[in-house]
């Protein structure tokens, strides 16, 4: 899964981008979760990566939202 397309799941779950830096997004859900997305020229996340990611948002969006 590229960083693009889990920013787009990311978005349509109500989360926003707060500020980018390079290819790294900074995004926050209404619920407080905070986290930062890699966009790397269309590589796949590495899967430890995108576990962190999940990880980091499940509070705010709810166990198995990037599935």
């Amino acid at each position: 899964m590229t960083g693009r397309e889990v920013l787009r799941t990311i978005e349509r779950d109500g989360c926003v981008r707060v500020r980018q830096r390079g290819s790294h997004v900074i995004v926050r859900c209404p619920g407080g979760c905070q986290t930062v997305v890699p966009l790397h020229a269309g590589e796949d996340i590495p899967i430890g990566t995108l576990r962190a990611i999940e990880r980091a948002l499940e509070p705010c969006l709810g166990e198995g939202w990037l599935r």
